[in-house]
C-alpha cells in the first residue's frame, strides 16, 4: 500500500509540475477550467429555457392529435413565407406529398377552408391579440367531434385559469415548425455542454504531454464555438421573425404569442455566451502562442532523438489531436442522428432504421478500441494493427457517407445547420488521422519505435541521463546560450520510480508576473534505497 501511495504521490506532484511548468501553462489551465464551468452554466440555463418551451408546444401538438407522420418545411423568398407539412423527407422528387398549410397573405376565411379560421376567443374583448404572461397554471384540453370523436380544437386556459382561448387544428399543425426548431435546439445545447468538459480534457492533455498540436487543437475548437455563438444570436433573431410572421402577427391562423418571453430570454442567455467565447477565444489564441513557442524552443528529452526521429514524433502527435478530436465530432454527430431517428417524427418516416441502428452501435463499439489501435500501432510500429485501424477509418468514411443515400438523413443534414456542421467537420477530422495515420505508418522503421522503448527502459531502470542531444554542436550552442530543460512529452510516458523528470520555471509569482526573468528551473530527484543521485557537474 505505502508503495502505491507513493507512487500516486509521484504522478500527482509530476502533473502539478507541469501545469505550473510556467506562468503561461498554469494561466492556460485555469483559464480552461474556468471557461469550462462558465460556459457549461450558461448553457445549462440556455437548455433548460430550450426544454420548459419544448415542453410546453409539444404538449398542444400532442393534445391536438397532430400526426407524428409530417414534418414542416418552410420555403421562404425575402419576408414571404410558405409553410408546408409532409408526409416523406421533402427532399429530390417528394414534394408531392407536401401540402401547403399557410403562406403569406393567405385568408384564414377564405371560403372552403377545411381548418377553423383562427385561434377563437371564449371570453370576447375588444382585443384581438392575445398576450400570455406565463406559462403558469397553463391547461389544454382536446375538443372532439361528436360524431367522429376526432380532435377538432384544443381549449387552453392560461394565467392560472384567468383567460382561455380555443386552438383551431390549422393553428396546432402549424405549432410543429417552431416545436421542430426548439426540439433540435435543446440538442444542441446538450452537445454543447459537454463540448466544454472535452475542451477542459483536451487542454489538460496538451499541457501534460507538452503537445503543440493538442495546444492549436483547443484554439480551433474555440474558433469554431465563437463562430457557431455568433451565429446563433442571429439566428434567434431571425427564428423570431419567422414564429411571428407565422404564429403571432396579425392575419396568421393562431394569432397568438404561445412563447412571450422565450426569444427576450435566450438572447439575454446568448449575448453572455458570445462574450465568454470571444474571451476565451483571445486569451487561449494568446497563451497557446507562448506555451508553443516555449515548448518548441526549450523541450530536450533523455538521449535526444535524431531529426527524423523528431519528424515523426510530431506526425504522432498530429495523428493522436485527429484521434481526440474524432473521438468528440464523431461521437456527437452520429448521437445526434440516433436521437432524431428514436425522438422525432424522422423515426415515422425512416424506411431502414434497423440499418441505421446498426451502424451507429458498431461506430460506438469500436470507437474506443480504434482510438487505442492507433495509439499503439504507432507507438510500437505495429503492422497489423495500423491495417486494423486504417481499415476501421476508411470504414467509417464510407459508412457514414452512404447515409446520404437516406432521404431523412439527406433532410436532417440539409434542414439543421448544427447537424451539418458536426457532420462535415467529423468527416475532415476522421480524414486527417487516415493522412496522418498513413505517414506515420511510412516512417516504421526509422526508429521511433526503437527510441521509445529504449527511453523506457532507462526510466524504468532509474537512470538518470545527462541531457545531451545526437549534435554535438548543437549541444554546445544549446549549453551556452540556456540551460537545459527537461520538459514530460508523450514520447515518454511518467516514470513510475520518480526519476529526475520534474522540472518547472521557479523565477516568477503573480505579483511581478509580466516582469521578463531569466528562467529559472527546479529539478526535484526521488531516491529509491540502495541507490544514489549524483548531480552532473
Amino acid at each position: 500500500m505505502t508503495k502505491t501511495n507513493g507512487k500516486a504521490a509521484i504522478y500527482i506532484k509530476s502533473m502539478f509540475t507541469r501545469i505550473t511548468l510556467t506562468p503561461h501553462t498554469l494561466a492556460f489551465f485555469l483559464l480552461s477550467v474556468i471557461h469550462c464551468l462558465a460556459q457549461g452554466l450558461t448553457a445549462t440555463f440556455i437548455y433548460t429555457e430550450d426544454a420548459n418551451t419544448f415542453g410546453f408546444v409539444n404538449n398542444i401538438l400532442r393534445t391536438a392529435e397532430v400526426p407524428r407522420n409530417e414534418v414542416a418545411r418552410l420555403f421562404r423568398d425575402g419576408d414571404r413565407l410558405d409553410l408546408e407539412l409532409c408526409t416523406a423527407a421533402p427532399v429530390g422528387d417528394v414534394y408531392k406529398e407536401c401540402a401547403t398549410i399557410w403562406e403569406t397573405g393567405m385568408a384564414v376565411n377564405a371560403t372552403g377552408a377545411t381548418y377553423v379560421p383562427r385561434a377563437l376567443p371564449i371570453v370576447f374583448s375588444d382585443c384581438i391579440q392575445f398576450v400570455r404572461r406565463s406559462l403558469d397554471g397553463t391547461a389544454l384540453t382536446a375538443i372532439r367531434d361528436p360524431s367522429t370523436k376526432k380532435v377538432t380544437a384544443v381549449e387552453m386556459t392560461y394565467n392560472n385559469g384567468a383567460d382561455s382561448v380555443v386552438l383551431s387544428e390549422q393553428c396546432a399543425r402549424m405549432l410543429e415548425y417552431p416545436g421542430r426548431i426548439l426540439d433540435n435546439s435543446q440538442r444542441e445545447d446538450l452537445a454543447l455542454i459537454g463540448s466544454q468538459f472535452w475542451l477542459l480534457g483536451i487542454s489538460t492533455f496538451g499541457i501534460l504531454w507538452n503537445s503543440i498540436p493538442h495546444i492549436w487543437a483547443v484554439v480551433f475548437a474555440r474558433v469554431m464555438q465563437t463562430s457557431w455563438a455568433a451565429y446563433t444570436v442571429w439566428r434567434t433573431t431571425d427564428v423570431r421573425f419567422r414564429y411571428r410572421s407565422l404564429i403571432v402577427d396579425d392575419g396568421t391562423p393562431c394569432n397568438f404569442d404561445f412563447m412571450p418571453s422565450y426569444f427576450n430570454t435566450r438572447l439575454a442567455l446568448q449575448i453572455p455566451e458570445l462574450v465568454l467565447n470571444v474571451t476565451a477565444l483571445i486569451s487561449t489564441t494568446f497563451l497557446a502562442f507562448h506555451i508553443a513557442k516555449s515548448y518548441s524552443s526549450s523541450t530536450i528529452r533523455t538521449v535526444g532523438p535524431p531529426p527524423r526521429v523528431m519528424r515523426l514524433y510530431k506526425f504522432f502527435l498530429l495523428k493522436s489531436m485527429f484521434l481526440q478530436l474524432s473521438l468528440f465530432f464523431t461521437i456527437t454527430a452520429i448521437s445526434l442522428w440516433i436521437d432524431q431517428l428514436r425522438n422525432s417524427e424522422i423515426a415515422v418516416l425512416a424506411q431502414h432504421a434497423p440499418v441505421y441502428y446498426a451502424l451507429f452501435v458498431f461506430t460506438v463499439v469500436t470507437i474506443i478500441p480504434w482510438m487505442a489501435m492507433g495509439w499503439f500501432a504507432v507507438r510500437r510500429e505495429m503492422t497489423l494493427l495500423m491495417a486494423g485501424f486504417m481499415f476501421l477509418t476508411v470504414f467509417y468514411l464510407a459508412g457514414w457517407s452512404a447515409m446520404f443515400k437516406a432521404q431523412v438523413y439527406l433532410w436532417t443534414f440539409i434542414e439543421w445547420p448544427f447537424f451539418c456542421c458536426m457532420t462535415v467537420v467529423s468527416s475532415l477530422v476522421l480524414l486527417g488521422a487516415l493522412v496522418f495515420g498513413i505517414v506515420c505508418w511510412t516512417g516504421f522503421g526509422q526508429g521511433l519505435a526503437h527510441y521509445l522503448h529504449v527511453e523506457a527502459v532507462l526510466m524504468e531502470s532509474g537512470f538518470d541521463a545527462d541531457l545531451f542531444t545526437n549534435d554535438d554542436s548543437e549541444k554546445a550552442s544549446s549549453q551556452a546560450t540556456s540551460p537545459s530543460i527537461r520538459c514530460p512529452s508523450a514520447l515518454a510516458d511518467p516514470s513510475p520510480q520518480g526519476v529526475s523528470t520534474i522540472r518547472r520555471d521557479g523565477n516568477w509569482d503573480f505579483a511581478d508576473a509580466d516582469v521578463d526573468k531569466p528562467r529559472i528551473y527546479m529539478v526535484d530527484f526521488a531516491e529509491e534505497k540502495g541507490s544514489s543521485t549524483v548531480l552532473p557537474k
